[in-house]
């Protein structure tokens, strides 16, 4: 049966997959974006979907946000500042949009009964710990972004509690995969793989060994689709359950681009977590298996990255 959905955010790197998953399972998608993380050429070849509406705008303009929800079944709300460096130099401005934009979406579901929401909020909440990380890990944010997740995160469990707001939580860890930023405050793997076709060095800051659980994006977008089918009120990672680390990532992308590229150590970045990796026993009792390791997946990202650079100096592959 096809229903209505907003993606806020949805032009963003997941946002986008999102969107185009959603509109390709024949529903009605309005992606609402103001492009502070996003990028018109990511949704560029949904505007010929006809049941794919775009409006530009952000979490912050409450009487737009009436509008664009006014027609929804489901919110899912991806729309924030998430980079951790960027929230150390302006926690303001990633507290007001993170956790203000939050609210204003929670507000909408709580006065209309009939809308859900499905809240994206982030592994950086977990902070340092060794092992994995399981929905009932303590919380330890250590950076103004993690802190405004883990405060969006209360503010959402509180309005399930004190408004019977029909919301759920999904913590993403680290995700890949085509459209992904390669520059600025890009992630990791985009910035490694862009470096190594280029065959500039490839930079780790701190000693390398700082761990992470990487999915990609099509296991990650399924998480977001199977939330659809867990209770309010509940909170379930998405991550692969295997973690690997940063001088291992580089010299596999290294390998794979078969690359001339060196790796450069540099002084470690303030905030950064040692050691990310999820339990995914819950999410898997949903019924959600990932289907790409990481080196499955980071074999498919960079064909798709050779793609798009042929592709946009106009050479057929």
């Amino acid at each position: 049966m096809s229903k209505k959905y907003l993606v806020t955010g949805g032009a963003g790197f997941i946002g986008s997959h999102l969107c185009e998953k959603l509109l390709y399972m024949g529903h009605h998608v309005t992606c609402l974006d103001n492009f502070y993380n996003g990028n018109l050429n990511n949704i560029r070849g949904l505007f010929n979907d006809k049941n794919f509406y775009f409006v530009e705008g952000d979490v912050l303009n409450k009487t737009l946000l009436n509008e664009v929800a006014a027609e929804c079944d489901h919110i899912f709300h991806l729309a924030a500042q998430i980079h951790v460096e960027k929230s150390i130099i302006r926690p303001t401005e990633t507290l007001n949009i993170n956790l203000s934009g939050t609210k204003n979406l929670l507000d909408i579901c709580t006065r209309h009964k009939n809308k859900s929401m499905t809240f994206a909020s982030s592994a950086e909440v977990y902070g340092e710990a060794e092992g994995e990380h399981s929905e009932k890990s303590p919380l330890c944010p250590q950076s103004p972004y993690a802190a405004s997740k883990v405060a969006a995160e209360a503010l959402c469990t509180s309005y399930f509690y004190t408004y019977d707001t029909n919301v759920r939580i999904i913590r993403n860890f680290n995700t890949f995969g085509p459209r992904q930023k390669s520059s600025g405050y890009g992630s990791v793997i985009a910035i490694f793989a862009r470096r190594a076709l280029d065959n500039k060095p490839l930079i780790i800051y701190g000693d390398g060994f700082q761990t992470r659980d990487y999915q990609y994006i099509e296991d990650a977008v399924d998480g977001y689709i199977l939330s659809l089918q867990i209770p309010a009120g509940e909170i379930i990672n998405t991550g692969y359950g295997v973690d690997h680390n940063i001088v291992d990532i580089a010299k596999e992308i290294i390998k794979i681009t078969n690359s001339n590229s060196k790796i450069v150590f540099a002084d470690p970045r303030p905030g950064e977590v040692r050691k990310l990796r999820s339990n995914v026993n819950k999410i898997s009792s949903y019924g959600h298996t990932s289907q790409y390791s990481l080196n499955a997946g980071l074999k498919k990202y960079i064909n798709w990255l050779v793609k798009y650079d042929l592709d946009s100096l106009g050479v057929m592959k």
